[in-house]
């Protein structure tokens, strides 16, 4: 028993390891440039109009795939998935570097961004949710996010500093090359459950609905800070360097906080965390369009990182226990469609507004919307699942060949 015990403890550290490692090296290549990637659209000629078209596509795009994706991890596991999602990732970067050259239509572009994305993500909080622990979902989601955090924290500023002074088209090349390795230590990944058909009655919107409102409403903070804020920081700032500088300062606070925050929630409750985050987040958000300089930019990124960590590690902790209570791979799934929705919807919303509003008021536009996101977010925690007594991944670990 004592040797069965152990064996589920160190096939389930050994998966959790491999998936820190697979995302830190990716979000290290990703740093480099995925802030930069529609200021660089539009330093090419894109107009904001047309950025915003671009993103409409690939969320269009994502929301076909992630279904699809579902299908693929039931039949052919997470790990082949994962592992296929680095040559993808390769191949859009690939494209985005020569768009100069080769002119490449925005929906190409778009099609092989949401592909990367498809492959990536649904496969990856699939395996995830499988290798954690619920007692410390916490503490184990804190690291996953400041392994990340540490690989990718002088991303933005690195980047910025060579596409400022080289051009962006050598952070890509670098982005390409790192993308290239960090499919390696992929190869050695097992699969830790045995595959099974893909339940399409088990995506029900009725019965998850709580919980696609708060994904849903979680993904539009990360599209304002992924995507609007370095844009609209580079609208009034029109420096590659500034930029990556303030987003790695904000990160270098993440860093600090992640596992102190990951610990207090699992000693004070997820709820409370996330509550507390939510609320902050709310008023951070709306901020953000009060920028008119790099040291208030710097402060309002710096808030609001902070008040992000009190939200996604409680939020991403409940995520993970209920894929556990749920059918896991059809309730991953349904939650990154919803993504795609919400996304698809504001980034709609930005596209129609630029035919009669100036550029700031549609930047507000977005950052109201993320703040009224970050409130819905504790609906993930009131939808009604009690949280499991046991791992049900327990014994499918264990049975795993390894």
């Amino acid at each position: 028993m004592k040797h069965y015990i152990n064996h589920i403890h160190h096939s389930k550290n050994r998966e959790l390891n491999e998936m820190y490692v697979a995302m830190s090296m990716r979000s290290f290549a990703i740093s480099l440039i995925g802030i930069f990637i529609p200021i660089y659209l539009f330093t090419i000629g894109y107009s904001l109009r047309n950025i915003f078209l671009f993103y409409i596509m690939a969320n269009t795009f994502q929301f076909v795939g992630d279904y699809l994706s579902g299908h693929g991890i039931a039949r052919y596991g997470a790990k082949h998935l994962l592992i296929a999602s680095y040559p993808m990732m390769a191949v859009n970067l690939t494209m985005l570097v020569t768009m100069k050259t080769f002119h490449w239509p925005l929906w190409a572009l778009a099609l092989t961004t949401a592909v990367a994305l498809n492959l990536f993500w649904t496969p990856y909080h699939d395996d995830f949710s499988k290798a954690k622990d619920k007692k410390s979902a916490g503490r184990q989601v804190g690291r996953w996010i400041i392994l990340s955090e540490v690989c990718g924290a002088f991303g933005p500023l690195l980047g910025g500093i060579i596409a400022q002074r080289f051009g962006m088209t050598y952070g890509i090349i670098a982005a390409l090359v790192i993308v290239v390795g960090a499919m390696i230590p992929l190869l050695g990944k097992h699969e830790i459950v045995p595959r099974k058909p893909f339940n399409r009655s088990a995506c029900s919107v009725k019965k998850y609905y709580k919980d696609l409102i708060a994904y849903g409403g979680l993904s539009l903070e990360g599209m304002t800070v992924g995507v609007v804020w370095p844009l609209f920081l580079y609208f009034f700032i029109r420096d590659f360097a500034k930029v990556g500088f303030i987003v790695t300062m904000s990160f270098l606070l993440v860093i600090f906080l992640s596992l102190l925050i990951g610990k207090l929630t699992d000693q004070y409750g997820k709820e409370r965390a996330m509550k507390t985050g939510s609320v902050v987040t709310f008023f951070t958000a709306g901020s953000r369009v009060l920028t008119s300089g790099v040291s208030m930019a710097y402060v309002i990124g710096t808030v609001s990182s902070l008040s992000q960590i009190f939200l996604l590690i409680p939020f991403y902790s409940v995520f993970y226990i209920h894929a556990d209570k749920e059918p896991r791979t059809e309730y991953v799934t349904l939650m990154e469609m919803s993504v795609d929705v919400f996304r698809g919807i504001l980034y709609g919303i930005m596209y129609a507004s630029t035919f009669f509003l100036p550029v700031r008021y549609v930047f507000l536009i977005a950052f109201c919307f993320a703040a009224v996101g970050a409130l819905t977010t504790s609906l993930i925690a009131r939808s009604g699942k009690s949280l499991p007594k046991q791992i049900k991944t327990h014994r499918e670990i264990a049975k795993a060949r390894v």
